[in-house]
């Protein structure tokens, strides 16, 4: 009886605990209701592959009426294709890989490797301080997996991830209109996430960002 009792008494403990991210370069514990195998690779990233953080405005899609007058006048497809790649992206700037084999152990979480983002279509960028950078990553990182919203998924903004190289090792691309965001690090996944603390620093820094 005693030894079934210390049984419930341990699993109603544990269940209440939550998972946490140390990121020891930043000082940060992050408290998390990620799954033990995402909590592991966001930790090791963080750790290993960050060295400093921006927030990133992106270039709007093309204006389709522009677009238009342009077909007018240019017939050859190459040109199309470099006018719509100087104009636009397609929904998302990070560049998808290869498909992972089931084996692999970040294919539990990730279906497509990250392969990078497409630069050019960066508009303007803010680099954050320490402070800001513990902060955005318990915003980013603190969350259990949500389901995609309705969406139209028309991402204006991103957090970007450099390493002690200066190499973009990663991004959080976001969506404020339906609040959905893609993040691209090992691989890639795409989640319903409200983002209160990452937006106000647009709104802070929204000056600075127009001078980039």
């Amino acid at each position: 009886m005693i030894k079934n009792t210390l049984i419930i008494l341990l699993i109603v403990v544990s269940s209440g605990l939550k998972a946490q991210i140390r990121v020891d370069k930043f000082d940060l514990t992050i408290e998390t209701e990620l799954s033990d195998t995402l909590q592991k690779i966001y930790e090791k990233f963080l750790n290993e592959d960050v060295q400093k953080v921006s927030i990133v405005k992106l270039k709007k899609k093309y204006d389709h009426t522009a677009y238009y007058h342009f077909l007018k006048n240019k017939k050859f497809y190459q040109r199309r294709k470099k006018w719509i790649k100087a104009k636009s992206y397609e929904g998302s700037i990070i560049k998808f890989g290869k498909r992972y084999k089931m084996k692999h152990l970040d294919s539990m979480v990730f279906h497509e490797r990250f392969e990078g983002i497409q630069k050019e279509f960066i508009q303007s960028e803010f680099i954050l301080d320490s402070a800001e950078t513990r902060m955005a990553f318990s915003e980013m990182f603190n969350g259990a997996k949500n389901e995609i919203m309705d969406m139209c998924y028309i991402p204006r903004h991103a957090v970007v991830f450099y390493n002690a190289k200066g190499k973009i090792t990663g991004i959080y691309e976001i969506c404020f209109e339906c609040s959905n965001v893609k993040i691209g690090i090992v691989g890639i996944r795409m989640f319903a996430r409200y983002s209160p603390y990452i937006k106000s620093l647009f709104e802070k820094y929204d000056e600075e960002l127009k001078k980039k």
